[in-house]
């Protein structure tokens, strides 16, 4: 388990231009070949590279754990098929049905469990619960809907924003059954997500981020 750091397109924020799960990575096209290799070598996973809806910022708007993708309403037919087509049959890519595009923003999951923002209209919520083979919790942290930038999940450990409450803390340690614990990235900026790709073997992170933040992220997600 090893963490490293890295940008996307110029920018440390990672999550806002990427995704990581278990099993794959989807990037922007146009990502370096040495940011490319370091979440293969890093995480251990097949990277995609593509748009959604026309935009680089794929961490923003898709969201998925290793069974499942969510992709936004906008999603362009051919930006569909690359993903479809790359994952085939392990993954099931999913088109949110609903008018909400960042689901990144919206919903945050590990293959254990599911919070997702409380704006999404009811079929949608059916929708996402239909495709995930567990319990899903509706709802909003820090009076907020953003609970995908607030939240970031791996099978081994959640890291959130510092100023969530000790019961809200308890809440997401029990929904994605993994310890929990408060953390900041980039040089103090609140939300985890936006700086971290990561998954059960190891963490990529913005290159802005302190060694305090590093030795952090490193006790929550991958230590023993």
């Amino acid at each position: 388990m090893d963490i490293a750091k890295t940008n996307v397109l110029g920018n440390s924020g990672l999550g806002v231009f990427a995704l990581a799960t278990e099993k794959y990575a989807v990037v922007p096209f146009g990502v370096k070949e040495i940011t490319e290799n370091t979440l293969v070598e890093t995480l251990q996973v097949k990277v995609i590279q593509t748009t959604i809806s026309n935009s680089v910022l794929v961490g923003t708007m898709a969201v998925g754990n290793s069974d499942t993708l969510f992709l936004p309403s906008t999603v362009g037919e051919k930006e569909f098929n690359i993903l479809s087509d790359s994952l085939r049959d392990n993954v099931e890519v999913v088109e949110l049905n609903s008018n909400l595009t960042a689901l990144g923003n919206l919903i945050v999951l590990n293959d254990k469990g599911a919070i997702i923002s409380d704006m999404f209209e009811k079929p949608a919520q059916k929708q996402i619960e239909d495709a995930l083979n567990f319990e899903v919790t509706v709802g909003s942290l820090l009076g907020s809907p953003l609970v995908g930038s607030i939240v970031m999940s791996t099978n081994k450990g959640a890291l959130v924003h510092p100023l969530l409450s000790e019961e809200e803390i308890k809440e997401i340690s029990s929904v994605f059954k993994v310890k929990t614990d408060v953390c900041t990235i980039n040089r103090g900026i609140p939300y985890p997500r936006v700086g971290i790709l990561a998954n059960s073997n190891g963490a990529v992170i913005g290159s802005d981020s302190t060694g305090p933040e590093s030795m952090r992220i490193f006790e929550i997600l991958l230590s023993p």
